[in-house]
């Protein structure tokens, strides 16, 4: 049996090709100069990129909600926390009264199993810091008062310190737990990039202060990463389909 092909198959035909196997042949290497450099780019944009934001935390715990006390011109260790003596305090006060004292500790990100690779994505978008404070300093019924926090290591600091907020309600000498949580880019103010620098200048320890009316029971600071935004996503694939589009028009010319 003859059959006639269509006069858009003919030319095709001619090359020896069956009219169906010809398209494709002729449309393949568009096809390729179109769609694999897309696919290997994409492949190795998702495999260079993080699919999502990275977050390591540590943290640090006291001996004692409420510690013994020692003589004002002492300091105090109380578990991970050292409380420094201050004899400026005045008579009737002690070390460890939480009064009129200043706090230091460190937190150590060695150990996190992500440490590394936070480090790796060279970025770091927010700083979580939580405070669980004891207190029996109480003005108008309220605490804290004017006190704050900031990275420090005693020689130098990382600044806006974060002014805590009065969020507990009291009776001075009576002691009274709470709970406080501030993101120290986003809500204090603090550089991103200075807090990163920080971490790495101390060899991914995070030493930091507190002052000045209150006992730290725990703290906790969870660091988090940046990623790329939708939009860097766009540009990225539109550069990839351009790409695509001159190789398959330079092949074709």
């Amino acid at each position: 049996m003859t059959t006639t092909l269509p006069a858009f198959f003919r030319p095709m035909a001619l090359q020896g090709l069956p009219a169906p196997r010809a398209a494709v042949a002729r449309a393949m290497p568009v096809w390729r100069a179109t769609l694999l450099p897309a696919v290997l780019l994409g492949a190795l944009a998702g495999a260079a990129l993080p699919a999502a934001a990275l977050s390591i935390g540590a943290g640090a715990v006291a001996a004692q909600a409420q510690p013994g006390t020692v003589p004002v011109n002492q300091a105090l260790q109380n578990g991970d926390f050292l409380i420094h003596a201050n004899p400026q305090a005045g008579a009737g006060h002690v070390t460890g009264d939480g009064v009129d004292e200043t706090t230091t500790w460190t937190f150590d990100f060695n150990n996190h199993p992500s440490y590394a690779d936070f480090v790796a994505t060279g970025t770091l978008a927010g700083a979580r810091l939580t405070l669980n404070l004891n207190t029996q300093f109480f003005v108008n019924g309220v605490a804290p008062v004017t006190d704050i926090v900031f990275p420090s290591d005693g020689s130098s600091s990382v600044f806006p310190g974060w002014t805590l907020p009065g969020f507990l309600n009291g009776t001075p000498g009576e002691w009274t737990q709470g709970t406080v949580s501030v993101d120290l880019v986003a809500d204090a103010g603090m550089s991103g990039g200075d807090l990163r620098n920080w971490l790495l200048s101390h060899n991914g320890q995070f030493p930091m202060l507190y002052g000045d009316d209150a006992v730290l029971v725990s703290a906790r600071l969870e660091l988090l990463s940046a990623v790329p935004e939708p939009g860097s996503w766009a540009l990225m694939l539109a550069g990839v389909a351009v790409m695509g589009w001159t190789v398959a028009r330079q092949r074709r010319g």
